[in-house]
């Protein structure tokens, strides 16, 4: 339980940085419901944007175990259906990084304009974090799988 309830100073205390041209630091503190599960973000600016996709939701959990994980959520706000990855890091005290994770929120899908989809990472146990930061590392469009018999000569 004192995890969990050190889990919310350390839910006001992240960090988000996207890619360099449109970084900005969240000033104003996250919502105190950060790291409780089960309850939204009632925010109506995104905490972060970058190449067509924008992050509405950021929270960090950490369990009974020390277990941290990130979770929130991404919209689609371009014109054309992409996928999209993110890094998440974890910081100490001192600002060292302690891990770092990419991921794809809809796997390989492409995730439709103005859709939102959740995410989760779990970076495993995590004994000395305060501090997590979300970057939007790339979007991209995938493409179908073609299901083509191959026939060898």
């Amino acid at each position: 339980m004192t995890a969990i309830r050190g889990l919310a100073v350390v839910g006001a205390m992240l960090l988000l940085v996207g890619c360099a041209s449109s970084s900005r630091q969240v000033q104003d503190n996250l919502d105190q419901t950060a790291g409780r599960p089960g309850v939204q973000s009632a925010r109506s600016r995104p905490l972060l944007e970058a190449q067509g996709f924008a992050v509405t939701d950021f929270r960090i959990r950490r369990d009974e175990f020390y277990r941290v994980s990130v979770m929130g959520e991404v919209r689609n706000t371009g014109s054309t259906a992409r996928a999209v990855e993110l890094q998440a890091t974890l910081r100490d005290k001192n600002g060292r990084v302690s891990a770092v994770g990419h991921f794809y929120p809809a796997s390989y899908t492409n995730i439709q304009p103005n859709q939102t989809w959740p995410f989760a990472y779990s970076f495993g146990r995590q004994d000395d974090v305060t501090r997590a930061e979300l970057r939007i590392v790339g979007a991209f469009r995938t493409m179908e799988t073609v299901n083509v018999a191959y026939e060898a000569d």
